[in-house]
């Protein structure tokens, strides 16, 4: 429906352009936390390896370093009520668009 909506010659080009910089930047900060994450993860995982041998509780309890773990985990929710927030926005837009007896903008 995004496509159809996109493609409308009701929609303004400022409007669709606001859409697709939100979609850019939407991609952007998904790579940016996905790069983040997995290079903390591939981090502690060699941290813990390294302390394998004093056993798993104690590598994992000194290898996992928690102020980054919280940061991370916060960056990711905060991430995920944006996201959620986008997509109730842009659906209530279409629907807004599509609705019957409503005029083209």
């Amino acid at each position: 429906m995004l496509t159809a909506y996109l493609t409308d010659e009701h929609v303004s080009d400022f409007e669709r352009g606001w859409i697709i910089l939100a979609l850019a930047g939407h991609a952007v900060v998904y790579l940016l936390l996905t790069a983040a994450e997995s290079i903390w993860l591939i981090g502690t995982v060699m941290r813990i390896w390294r302390r394998r041998e004093a056993g798993l509780a104690d590598a994992v309890r000194t290898g996992v370093y928690r102020p980054t773990t919280v940061i991370l985990l916060g960056a990711h929710l905060l991430y995920l009520a944006l996201r959620w927030l986008g997509l109730a926005g842009l659906g209530r837009r279409v629907a807004e668009h599509y609705a019957p007896g409503h005029p083209p903008t």
